[in-house]
Order: C-alpha cells, then sequence, then structure tokens
C-alpha cells in the first residue's frame, strides 16, 4: 500500500503544511528582518548575532523550533517530489508552473538551508565570513537565488495551506489571495535582497 492510500495520509498532509507555516515561515520572515541589522554594519551585525548565539537555552530552541521542523517538513517535501507527476506539458497553466516550481524550490532550498546552517553554526558566524562567501559571483548568485526561492516556497506554501485548510475555497477568494501573496513575495524578496546586499 503506497502512502497516498494510508488512512493517516491525511493528517500527515495537514502536519506538513502547518509546519511550512509554523514555526519554519515565521523563522524565515523573523530571520530575513532580523539580518536588516546588517545594514548597519559589521559590528552592530556581529553583535546581534552575537546576542542570539549566546540566548540561555538557544540550542534547544533551536532544535525543537528550527531544526527538527525543518527536517520533518524536509523529508516529506522529498517524498512528494520523489511520488509526485507533474502534468505542466500537457497544461500549461500557471498554477500547473507554481507546482513544479514549488517541488524544485524546495530542493534548492533544503541545500540552502544546509549550506547556510554549516556557514555560520559550524564555522565563523560573522560579518565578514557572510561577506567573504558572497564576494564570491557563485557564492553571490547561490545565495541570492536561495533567498528568492525559499521566499517562493513560503509563499506558494501558504496558497496551498489556505486551499488545504479550507481557507479559500471559491475562485475569487482564490484570486484575491494570489494577489495578496503576490505581494508579500515582493515585500519579503526586498527584504532578503536588501539583507544580501549589506554584504556587498
Amino acid at each position: 500500500m503506497s502512502i497516498t492510500q494510508k488512512p493517516y495520509h491525511f493528517l500527515i498532509r495537514r502536519v506538513h503544511s502547518l509546519l511550512g507555516l509554523v514555526p519554519i515561515g515565521l523563522f524565515l520572515t523573523f530571520h530575513m528582518i532580523l539580518n536588516l541589522s546588517a545594514r548597519g554594519g559589521p559590528e552592530m551585525y556581529d553583535k546581534v548575532i552575537g546576542t542570539m548565539r549566546n540566548f540561555p537555552g538557544i540550542i534547544v530552541v533551536e532544535l525543537i523550533v528550527i531544526f527538527i521542523p525543518i527536517l520533518v517538513h524536509a523529508i516529506y517535501g522529498a517524498w512528494v517530489v520523489y511520488t509526485s507527476q507533474s502534468n505542466v506539458l500537457d497544461y500549461k497553466y500557471a498554477r500547473n508552473w507554481f507546482y513544479i516550481i514549488q517541488r524544485i524550490s524546495g530542493i534548492y532550498t533544503i541545500i540552502f538551508i544546509i549550506t547556510h546552517v554549516y556557514l555560520l553554526r559550524f564555522g565563523e558566524a560573522s560579518f565578514a565570513a557572510l561577506q567573504h562567501f558572497v564576494s564570491n559571483p557563485y557564492g553571490l548568485i547561490f545565495y541570492a537565488l536561495g533567498v528568492l526561492l525559499a521566499i517562493f516556497h513560503f509563499v506558494n506554501g501558504l496558497w496551498a495551506f489556505a486551499i488545504t485548510w479550507g481557507i479559500a475555497i471559491g475562485p475569487h477568494s482564490q484570486k484575491v489571495l494570489s494577489y495578496a501573496l503576490g505581494i508579500v513575495f515582493v515585500l519579503l524578496s526586498a527584504v532578503g535582497l536588501t539583507d544580501l546586499t549589506a554584504f556587498l
């Protein structure tokens, strides 16, 4: 029996979509806003990062609020990518393209997060370290794509969340939601890229 036939598959999908919003999506937004401190220069950024790393119980918080939810979300997401069948070549609707881009962005985001965490948690978590990484054109492209695709994955996931949880059911509400999330994508992308340019 495949996983799509399991009686608990419905619950797994609900948990997967919920984790994408809380806590992962909220953390992504918080993380990008926090990184605006880089606009204040190396000293301010390093002070903020140092304060976060020295926060009491930060390891436990990171495990429960960040790493475990991301791991669960990523494992099930990888299974969805492995078992999904795209019909984008048969039906060239925008949502079909979003379907395939959602899966590509998910894979890229996993690679991006692993690299980012390795650099900051197991390397030197400093303004200078990130500046050195993005000073390489390939590093800059890698980070810029990582930021944009992570935001797309989150925002497009919000659309799927609203559908899955019965928040946006009719065509009109889904259309309004699409426009609203388009604005959210632009705003978050502006914040994320503003963070990145601070290191150039």
